[in-house]
């Protein structure tokens, strides 16, 4: 291992200390802001806007676009190579941050009377935004030469595309993202259901 990509190594694990209490924290509010929001809709029906449990009144408790249910965090390295692609130029640390979620125009929603089941079958994870905190960049140069004034736009460009191709290779991300997603819609559908009729259960995938 070269010395540069041992000293960002270590400036990785120091980064990454940080992550594992931010995505808790992230999932804890996603949580609170489910519950609140289940709470003012069953509010309304309990004012007599929604009497019935049918299609069309779950789907007026859907009424958001989208609902993001990770923010990872990547620590990461990229490399950067000269115009031939052949030489390394430097290596870049940087903290990518990811919002993952679905899209709530794209849940299926179906009800049984017979069995008292809602199904709610959710769409495919999609990625909400991602982004590269420049502030966290940090370069080590093969050579001197190649820290010149465009070192944080390329170093940036980079970062952002490294962080691109970390993500669609990525398999635990959208595990997680769908996890959190069926969670939050469950805690979002079960209070207001329960309100009508205790029968109905909630099914989620």
């Amino acid at each position: 291992m070269t010395k540069e990509k041992s000293k960002l190594l270590s400036i990785l694990k120091e980064m990454n200390k940080q992550f594992k209490y931010t995505l808790i924290a992230a999932v804890l509010v996603l949580l609170v802001f489910v519950v609140v929001y289940a709470k003012t809709v069953i509010f309304n029906i309990q004012e007599g806007q929604i009497t019935t449990i049918s299609k069309a009144s779950l789907e007026k408790i859907i009424e958001i676009n989208q609902l993001s249910t990770v923010d990872y965090t990547y620590n990461a390295i990229a490399t950067v190579y000269d115009d031939a692609g052949e030489k390394i130029k430097y290596y870049v640390a940087y903290e990518g941050l990811v919002t993952a979620g679905i899209d709530f125009e794209k849940i299926e929603l179906a009800v049984d009377d017979v069995e008292k089941k809602v199904t709610v079958t959710l769409p495919e994870i999609e990625i909400h935004d991602l982004t590269v905190n420049m502030g966290t960049m940090d370069c080590i140069f093969t050579d001197d030469k190649y820290n010149t004034e465009k070192v944080s736009q390329e170093a940036y460009f980079a970062s952002k595309q490294d962080l691109k191709k970390r993500i669609e290779k990525d398999t635990e991300l959208p595990k997680m993202a769908k996890e959190n997603a069926i969670a939050s819609v469950k805690a979002l559908f079960s209070p207001w259901i329960e309100q009508l009729d205790e029968a109905y259960t909630v099914e989620v995938n």
